[in-house]
C-alpha cells in the first residue's frame, strides 16, 4: 500500500524498508487480503491523536483494511468510507481494531500465543468479566491474531468458532453497524480522520452513493475477448452526481471512419442527456484518461451490466496487459482503488479496495422475481423500459474503423439502458436498504446465504459465538415437508389454503433453536414436543431462543414498514421508501428445510450431509476418467425460492436451477457426435437437442490380483501345514529346528505345521520352497488350501457375497463323548434345467471349488465347505446374513477386468438379465451402496429403488444416458432452498435423485438441513419439518371434517376441490368457513400435540381456482383464478410449464398459454384441440413468422472451441460467414432448420464475393449440406432459405403441447391430423 492508502498517519508510526509478501489465497479470502507495501507502523496512543472538534455521522459506503509496517510491526487499519447527508465523502482511519477467534476452553492446552508466534493474546473473559461461550454454553477462550490473514493461517490448528468472518465485517459486527456510524472529528492535517476504534459508534444514517456506471467495448474480430488480449476501442460512463455521460473513443490506427466530436442523432430514453465525447490516439492514453476520471470523481460504487464477469476483470486485464516501460502512462491497476490495493480472484468480480464493485445483472435477477426469457441487456431493457440495444449485428471491430458514431451511440445506449433501468427499478437503492437493514456490505447483499449470515451474527453478538461454517457435524437424514400427489386432468371450484411463513411459524411455537434443545430426563422445565420418533424432540419453553427472537422481530419490523407503508398514496416518495425496506425485511426471512444424493467412495449421502474434505467420485471432463476428488467448499442457500429445472428420464433425476452446470454432449439425429462433454447451463440446454450425460467412462484400473494367500486377510491364530519340496532334514536343517510333522491323508503326504508365528518368522524361506500348503483356525479344524489363483478366489466371494450364508453348530455332548462346534460356509444354488445356450450355475459353482481344491458337500439345492477359518474370513469381509452383506473393499482395488467378473458373478447369483440390461436385488443397504460403486468403477450407470422391502438396482449396458429436454424437462420454483458444493479440479460429482445417478457439474438442488448455517442443528431442522409435516397433515384431516378432500398441496398449502355445482360466491363463502374451521382446529393441535397453548400457526384462503388442471406432475399446474387476496381477479396461474422457460421458442410459449388458457378459463377442450390444429397447419404451411418459431440458444464457448459442431454452433458459425453476424460466447442466437437453399443464393455468393466451397471448408460444408441456420433479426434470413416446416413443428411444439394433451387422454397425432373427440364432460 502507498501512502495513499493510509493518509493522516505518518505521524504516529515510524517508517521500515523492506516488501511482504501476500499471504496464500485461503487465507487471504477468509480474512480479507491483508497484503500490502506499507510503510508506517501505526502505534496510536491517546496524546498522539488529533484533537476531536465534534462529532460526524457519516453513511457507510464502503469498509476495508490494508495492513501498516513489516514482520511483527504489522498491524491492521481499517478503512471507512462514508458519506455525511449532505453527500460529502469522508475517509475514516480506524486503528486498534484487533482481529480474533474463539476456540473451546478445555481444547487448549496452553495459552495460544506461547504456541503461535502470530498470535498475540487471548483472553476466557470479556471486559465485563463475563466468560465467553457457544450458542451451547461451551466455554470459549478468545484468541488474538497480530492481522487478519493469520487468523486464517492458523485457525484450523483449532476447534473454531467464528474464525470464518472477513475483517471488515468483524468490525461492521462488533461496532453493530447497519447504517452509518458516529466518530469524533479528529482531523490530520490532511484534513483525513484518524480515529481508535473504541470512539466509533453505530448510527442511523442515510446518503446516496456515488455510482459511476460504465462499459467497455473490445475488437472482437478474434473472438470473444479474453484476459484483456483485444484493445478495448471505447467506453461510456455514467457519474450520478453530475447526471453526465462521458465517452471514450481510441481512434482507430486504420479505417475511414469519421471520428465525432459529439453525437447528435442519438435519442435518449428519457429525454435529453448530459454528454461528452473525449478521444485518443492511443489506448494507453484514453485508459489513463478514465482512470484519472475515476479518481476525480471518486465514485463509490462501480457497476454495469454483467460487470462482475466482463468488464470489470477485462478492464483490469487489460491494464496489465498494456503496462509497461514502453509508454509514459501509469496503467497500475492499484490507481482505481481508494487505497491503493486491488485484489485479483477466481472466486468473483475483482475486490477493488474502498470501492463497491457491483453487478447490476445480479442485483436484477435477484429481485425480479418473474423469470424473463433472456436476461441479457437488450432484453431486459425491452421488457422493463420498452426500449432495447441500437441495432448492430457485425464485429465491433469492423464498426471501429467503419463508423466511430454508431460505435459511441452503441456503446452510449448500453450505459443508458444500465442508468435507466436502476433508476427505474431502484436496484443499488433496494440492495443498499438491505445492507441497512442487515448490516452487510452492498455487494454482499444480493447473495441471500451472505445476507443471512450478517444478520445472524449482528444478532448473536455480545450474547454468545457461533460455530464456523461447517464446523457442526452432520446428522442422520431426517423427512422432508408433506406433498400430496399430483393429479392428472381438471377440476372445479378447487379453493387454496396457505399457511402463512409455515416453518417460521414451526420455529416460533416450539421455540426450535440450538440452544433451547433439552434433554426432558435432566430438564425440569416445561417444553414444547416437536412430533420426531417415539418420544419426540424437546425445547424448553422459556427463555425465547434466539431463532424465535430473530423471527418475531423480522415479523414486527416488516409489519411495521407495511403498516407505514399504507399510510402514504402509492407512487409517493414516502410509500417508495417503505416499500423497499419491507421488501428487504422480506429477503432474510425464508428458511426451508430440503433432497439430492451423492455417490461416494463411503456411499450413497445426502448431499447435505457433504462436509469440505469428505471424497466423492468426480470426472475428469477432459479425459473421461472417474477419480476420486475431496469437497473443498459448501454452501447452502435455504431461503432461494426463485426457479428450479426438473430433469427426469428413466435414468435421469435432476432438479436444478437454471445456472446449474450440466455435463453434457450433443448427439444429434443426423448421426453427428460431439467428441467432448462440456459444462452448459441448465437454463440453456436447447429444448429439442438430443444430449448425452457422461457414460462409459473409464474407472481406476488397479492391479490385477494374481493370487491370494489366506494369512495377508485373516486375523487372530491359525496354523500352517507345509509340504516342503525339499528332502525333510534339508528343510529342518535350513530352519534350524524341527517342526511338529502331521500326516495328511486325503493328500497322502506328511508335512510341517507352523504357528501363526513360526510360519511369519520363516515365511520367506518357507514360500521358496512350499511345494504345497494348507491352514485352519485351529487343531481338530478342518485343513483348506492356504493360496488361491486371484480370479477364483474373486469369483468364491461373490458367490458368498450373492448367495452364501455362514452357519455355526453348538458344542454337543453324547454321554461321555464331546463333539465341539463346526462352522460351514454355504453356497446355495438350485440345480435346475438349463435351456439350450444357458449356464448351469449349480455347476459352475461346483467347478470352483474343484479349481480350489476345496473339500466340499454338496446336493441340488446347495454347496457346503466346512472350515471355521474361511468361515470367520467371509464374515469379517463380506458380512453375514442378507441384511449384512458387502462388498469387499479390496475389490475395488483390482484391476477393472476382475471388478467386472466380480459384477458379473453377483447378476449370475441374485440378479435377472435380459437384453442388453440386468437387475439386482438385496436386502443389504451396504451392498446396494456398494454394487452402485462398483458400477461407477465400471463406467456403468446404475440406478436403484425400493421394491417390496427390498432394493433393485437396474442397469442398462449401452446407456448414452440421453435426454431431450422437451421430453424431459420442466420448470418448477424451490420450496426448500438450495445447496452446493465444490469439488476439487474436476467441479463434478455423481448425483442424483430418487436412486437415479449422473454425473453433474456443481450446484446441485437438494435438502439443506444447515450444515452451513451457523444456526444449524439436525435435531431442530428435523423437528421443525416434522412439525410442519404434522400441521399440513392435520389440516388435511380438519378439511376432511367438514367434508372437503385434498386436490393437491405441498409444503405450506393445501388445495379443496369444493365441487362443481357451487357458484363462486358460494365457493368464497366455504373457503372462508374452512379457514375458520381450520384456524380453530389448530389451537387443539397445538395444545396436545406439542404442548403449546400458544401458536402461530394460521392458514389463509389465499385464492379460487374456477378451474384447475394438473399433468400428473408435481409442480406442474396451471388454473383460472377468479378470487384472490380479497379481489375478484380473471387471471391464468400456470406453474411448472414450459411456458414460463426463457429457451424456448416464442411460439411454444404463446401456444402453450392458450392451451391452457382455454382448457381453465373455458373449459373449451376441443376449441383447444381446433386451435392447436389451425397452428400446426399455419406452421406447416409457412405462415408463422421466423422470429415467432424459431429457437433461442446460447453460445457457451467461443465457436472455434468447439470439438464437434452442434446444430446451435453450426448454425451460428454458417450465419457468422454468410450473414455477417457477429455470434460469439454469450451470444443468445435463434436457430431455423432448413430444408432447402436456392442454388441462385451459392451463385451469387460465388460470383459477387468470391466464395470457394474447394478452398473454404466451411461454406463447403453449408453447400453441400445447409441443413441449419443461426439470425438474431428476421430480416437476415434470405429469401433463397427455405426452412424445414416440419421439423421446426417438432422441435417446437410437440413435446410441450403433447404433455398437456395426453393428460386428457388425447394424442398429438389426433390433434395435428384434425380427428374428432367427445367432450369436456369426460375430464371432471
Amino acid at each position: 500500500m502507498t501512502e495513499a492508502g493510509q493518509t493522516g498517519l505518518a505521524e504516529f508510526g515510524g517508517d521500515s524498508d523492506g516488501t511482504d509478501d501476500r499471504p496464500t489465497e485461503e487465507a487471504v479470502a477468509v480474512a480479507g487480503n491483508g497484503g500490502s507495501n506499507a510503510a508506517e507502523v501505526i502505534d496510536v496512543v491517546e496524546e498522539t491523536l488529533p484533537e476531536s472538534t465534534g462529532q460526524l455521522e457519516l453513511a457507510v459506503m464502503q469498509v476495508d483494511y490494508t495492513i501498516a509496517g513489516y514482520g511483527d510491526e504489522e498491524r491492521p487499519i481499517m478503512h471507512v468510507f462514508g458519506r455525511t447527508p449532505e453527500g460529502e465523502l469522508e475517509h475514516v482511519q480506524i486503528v486498534g481494531f484487533k482481529p480474533y477467534f474463539y476456540a473451546p476452553t478445555e481444547s487448549l492446552e496452553r495459552p495460544p500465543e506461547e504456541q503461535y508466534e502470530r498470535l498475540t493474546g487471548s483472553a476466557e473473559y470479556d471486559e465485563d468479566g463475563e466468560p465467553y461461550e457457544s450458542i451451547r454454553g461451551e466455554s470459549l477462550t478468545k484468541i488474538f491474531g497480530q492481522t487478519p490473514r493469520d487468523v486464517g493461517k492458523v485457525r484450523d490448528e483449532f476447534e473454531h468458532y467464528e474464525a470464518d468472518i472477513l475483517f471488515p465485517n468483524r468490525f461492521l459486527i462488533d461496532k453493530d453497524v447497519r447504517s452509518g456510524i458516529r466518530v469524533p472529528e479528529r482531523r490530520a492535517d490532511d484534513d483525513s480522520l484518524v480515529v481508535p476504534h473504541d470512539e466509533v459508534e453505530a448510527a442511523d444514517v442515510q446518503a446516496d452513493p456515488r455510482v459511476n456506471t460504465f462499459d467497455i467495448e473490445v475488437d472482437d474480430r478474434s473472438g470473444f475477448p479474453e484476459d484483456g488480449e483485444e484493445p478495448i476501442v471505447c467506453l461510456t460512463s455514467h457519474d450520478s452526481y453530475r447526471d453526465e455521460y462521458v465517452m471514450w473513443l481510441y481512434e482507430a490506427p486504420i479505417g475511414d471512419g469519421e471520428i465525432p466530436t459529439e453525437i447528435t442523432a442519438y435519442e435518449p430514453i428519457e429525454g435529453e442527456i448530459d454528454h461528452e465525447v473525449r478521444c485518443f490516439a492511443e489506448e494507453e492514453a484514453m485508459l489513463e484518461a478514465f482512470i484519472e476520471y475515476v479518481e476525480e470523481t471518486d465514485p463509490d460504487v462501480l457497476t454495469g451490466w454483467n460487470f462482475e464477469d466482463f468488464d470489470a476483470p477485462y478492464f483490469l486485464d487489460r491494464l496489465e496487459e498494456l503496462a509497461g516501460p514502453h509508454h509514459e502512462y501509469d496503467l497500475s491497476i492499484d490507481r482505481l482503488s481508494r487505497v491503493d490495493e486491488v485484489w485479483r480472484s477466481n472466486w468473483g468480480g475483482p475486490d477493488i479496495k474502498g470501492r463497491i464493485v457491483f453487478d447490476l445483472l445480479y442485483g436484477y435477477q435477484r429481485m425480479v422475481f418473474s423469470e424473463l426469457d433472456s436476461y441479457r441487456l437488450d432484453a431486459v431493457g425491452e421488457e422493463e423500459l420498452g426500449v432495447g440495444k441500437e441495432r448492430y449485428a457485425g464485429d465491433i471491430g469492423d464498426l471501429w474503423e467503419d463508423d466511430p458514431t454508431q460505435l459511441l451511440e452503441y456503446n452510449l445506449r448500453d450505459v443508458e439502458l444500465c442508468v435507466e433501468l436502476d433508476r427505474q427499478q431502484e436496484i443499488i437503492t433496494f440492495w443498499d436498504e438491505v445492507r441497512s437493514f442487515v448490516g452487510c456490505k452492498l455487494e454482499d447483499a444480493p447473495t441471500p446465504g451472505d445476507a443471512v449470515d450478517m444478520y445472524v451474527l449482528h444478532e448473536a453478538y455480545g450474547r454468545f459465538a457461533l460455530p464456523s461454517k461447517g464446523q457442526q457435524e452432520a446428522g442422520e437424514e431426517y423427512e422432508g415437508g408433506a406433498v400430496f400427489e399430483p393429479i392428472t386432468g381438471v377440476k372445479e371450484n378447487v379453493t387454496v389454503l396457505d399457511l402463512k411463513s409455515l416453518y417460521p411459524m414451526c420455529m416460533t411455537t416450539i421455540n426450535a433453536s440450538p440452544e433451547t434443545r433439552v434433554d426432558p430426563d435432566e430438564y425440569d422445565g416445561e417444553t414444547y414436543v416437536a412430533p420426531v420418533g417415539d418420544d419426540g424432540i424437546h425445547f424448553r419453553k422459556e427463555p425465547d431462543g434466539v431463532m424465535r427472537e430473530m423471527i418475531t422481530e423480522l415479523l414486527a419490523e416488516r409489519e411495521e414498514k407495511k403498516e407505514l407503508r399504507n399510510e402514504h398514496e402509492p407512487g409517493s416518495l414516502e410509500y417508495e421508501q417503505y416499500d423497499r425496506q419491507q421488501g428487504a425485511v422480506k429477503v432474510i426471512m425464508n428458511c426451508f428445510t430440503p433432497d439430492t444424493e451423492v455417490l461416494t467412495p463411503s456411499g450413497v449421502r445426502e448431499i447435505t450431509d457433504l462436509e469440505i474434505g469428505d471424497e466423492v467420485y468426480s470426472l475428469d471432463p477432459e479425459t473421461e476418467e472417474l477419480e476420486i476428488k475431496s469437497i473443498v467448499e459448501t454452501h447452502d442457500y435455504p431461503d432461494y425460492d426463485g426457479g428450479l429445472i426438473d430433469i427426469e428420464t428413466s435414468k435421469i433425476d435432476f432438479r436444478v436451477t437454471p445456472n446449474h452446470r450440466m455435463l453434457v454432449r450433443k448427439n444429434e439425429t443426423n448421426g453427428i457426435t460431439e467428441d467432448e462433454y462440456s459444462f452448459v447451463e441448465a437454463g440453456n440446454l436447447d429444448r429439442a437437442t438430443n444430449y448425452e450425460l457422461p457414460h462409459g467412462w473409464a474407472g481406476p484400473d488397479g492391479d490385477k490380483l494374481e493370487e491370494v494367500d489366506l494369512t495377508e486377510l485373516i486375523d487372530g491364530e491359525y496354523e500352517v501345514w507345509v509340504r516342503p519340496s525339499v528332502h525333510g532334514r534339508t528343510f529342518t536343517a535350513e530352519l534350524g529346528w524341527t517342526p511338529r510333522r502331521v500326516p495328511k491323508a486325503d493328500v497322502g503326504k506328511t508335512g510341517y505345521v507352523f504357528t501363526d508365528e513360526e510360519f511369519e518368522d520363516h515365511r520367506e524361506y518357507i514360500e521358496a520352497v512350499c511345494e504345497m500348503s494348507f491352514i485352519h483356525r485351529e487343531s481338530g479344524r478342518k485343513w483348506i488350501p492356504r493360496t488361491y489363483d486371484g480370479d477364483d478366489f474373486l469369483d468364491l466371494l461373490a458367490w458368498f457375497v450373492t448367495e452364501g450364508n455362514i452357519y455355526t453348530s453348538e458344542d454337543k455332548q453324547f454321554g461321555e463323548n464331546f463333539r465341539g462346534s463346526a462352522t460351514t460356509v454355504n453356497l446355495a444354488q438350485d440345480k435346475l434345467p438349463v435351456a439350450d445356450g444357458g449356464v448351469d450355475h449349480h455347476a459352475t459353482i461346483g467347478e470352483l471349488l474343484d479349481d480350489m481344491d476345496f473339500d466340499y458337500y454338496v446336493d441340488d439345492r446347495c454347496y457346503t465347505v466346512t472350515s471355521k477359518l474361511l468361515g470367520d474370513l467371509l464374515t469379517s469381509h463380506c458380512g453375514d446374513g442378507s441384511f449384512e452383506k458387502r462388498i469387499p473393499e479390496f475389490v475395488f482395488e483390482c484391476s477393472s477386468q476382475q471388478k467386472r467378473r466380480f459384477l458379473e458373478v453377483l447378476i449370475d447369483g441374485d440378479g435377472d438379465r435380459q437384453v442388453n440390461s440386468w437387475r439386482y436385488t438385496t436386502s443389504s443397504d451396504r451392498l446396494r451402496d456398494d454394487i452402485l460403486r462398483l458400477c461407477a468403477h465400471l463406467g456403468v450407470t446404475a440406478n436403484y429403488n425400493r421394491d417390496s422391502g427390498s432394493w433393485r438396482i437396474y442397469v442398462t449396458e449401452g446407456s448414452k444416458n440421453t435426454l431431450r429436454m422437451h421430453r424431459s424437462a420442466s420448470r418448477s420454483t424451490a420450496d426448500d432452498g438450495v445447496c452446493c458444493v465444490t469439488v476439487e479440479d474436476n467441479h463434478t460429482l455423481l448425483a442424483g435423485r430418487n436412486g437415479k445417478f449422473q454425473f453433474v457439474g456443481q450446484s446441485l438442488y437438494g435438502v439443506s438441513g444447515w450444515e452451513r448455517f451457523r444456526l444449524y442443528d439436525k435435531e431442530a431442522a428435523s423437528a421443525i419439518t416434522a412439525t410442519g409435516r404434522e400441521v399440513i397433515e392435520f389440516t388435511e384431516t380438519a378439511a376432511n371434517e367438514e367434508g372437503y378432500e385434498v386436490t393437491y398441496g405441498d409444503t405450506d398449502s393445501v388445495m379443496l376441490e369444493l365441487g362443481t355445482d357451487v357458484s363462486k360466491a358460494e365457493a368464497i363463502e366455504t373457503s372462508f368457513d374452512l379457514e375458520d374451521h381450520i384456524n380453530g382446529r389448530y389451537d387443539d393441535f397445538a395444545r396436545e400435540e406439542l404442548g403449546a397453548e400458544f401458536h402461530r400457526f394460521q392458514i389463509e384462503f389465499e385464492k379460487l381456482y374456477r378451474r384447475f388442471f394438473q399433468a400428473g406432475k408435481k409442480k406442474r399446474y396451471a388454473g383460472h383464478i377468479t378470487w384472490k387476496e380479497g379481489k375478484d381477479v380473471n387471471d391464468v396461474d400456470i406453474v411448472g410449464f414450459e411456458y414460463q422457460r426463457s429457451d424456448i421458442a416464442p411460439i411454444t410459449k404463446e401456444v402453450q398459454h392458450r392451451v391452457i388458457e382455454m382448457i381453465v378459463r373455458e373449459g373449451d377442450i376441443e376449441g383447444a384441440k381446433e386451435y392447436v390444429n389451425g397452428v400446426i397447419e399455419d406452421v406447416l404451411a409457412g405462415e408463422i413468422s421466423l422470429e415467432e418459431i424459431a429457437i433461442p440458444g446460447g453460445i457457451g464457448k467461443r465457436l472455434d472451441n468447439y470439438d464437434t459442431d452442434t446444430a446451435q454452433v453450426r448454425g451460428a458459425k454458417y450465419a457468422n460467414l454468410l450473414l455477417g453476424t457477429n455470434f460469439q460466447r454469450g451470444s443468445k442466437p435463434k436457430r431455423l432448420y432448413l430444408d432447402r437453399v436456392d442454388p441462385s443464393f451459392f451463385e451469387r455468393l460465388e460470383a459477387e464475393e468470391g466464395f470457394d466451397a474447394r478452398t473454404d471448408p466451411r461454406y463447403g460444408a453449408f453447400k453441400r449440406d445447409p441443413d441449419v441456420i443461426c439470425f438474431e433479426y428476421e430480416d437476415q434470413i434470405p429469401e433463397a432459405f427455405e426452412v424445414d416446416y416440419e421439423k421446426m413443428l417438432e422441435k417446437t411444439l410437440q413435446g410441450p403441447i403433447e404433455r398437456i394433451l395426453e393428460a386428457l387422454d388425447i394424442s398429438w397425432e389426433e390433434v395435428k391430423s384434425g380427428q374428432e373427440q367427445t367432450g369436456l364432460d369426460q375430464y371432471w
